[in-house]
């Protein structure tokens, strides 16, 4: 069983493909099924993607720090970023209907939630973004 992975990343975006390939492996050894094991990596990858941009202003030398557990039924991300950015508070993170839909903002939430069905905003014990990310294992 995989439990207690640790993974500490700069703010950039040419890590971003090696750790969408790991974050597919690790899917797999936990059950994840080769047919929905793409939809995990993405719905994670929108996480990280908005803790880089938002939490970390793209700065390299602030990092994401992802922590992944597998329990009984479901596999765990922990994505932390060094901001406060908590989407499910601020104006603009859903994309709306109509021309909002347009928008390039909010879009990476709304993703990640439909994919992985469940996704959450809060802080971490450091006062930090912290998104907690659960995929149902079969």
């Amino acid at each position: 069983m995989l439990k207690g992975i640790v993974l500490k990343i700069p703010s950039d975006d040419i890590i971003v493909e090696t750790v969408q390939t790991f974050v597919e492996k690790v899917g797999l050894t936990a059950g994840v099924s080769e047919e929905d094991v793409t939809g995990l990596s993405i719905a994670v990858m929108e996480v990280v993607k908005n803790a880089i941009e938002h939490g970390n202003g793209g700065d390299p030398k602030k990092h994401v720090t992802i922590y992944i557990d597998v329990y009984p039924g479901r596999l765990q991300f922990q994505v932390d970023d060094c901001g406060n950015w908590q989407p499910d508070a601020d104006l603009g993170h859903d994309p709306g209907e109509g021309e909002a839909l347009i928008s390039s903002r909010g879009r990476g939430v709304l993703i990640a939630r439909n994919l992985a069905r469940w996704l959450d905003y809060g802080l971490n014990p450091e006062g930090k973004t912290r998104a907690t990310l659960i995929w149902p294992l079969s």
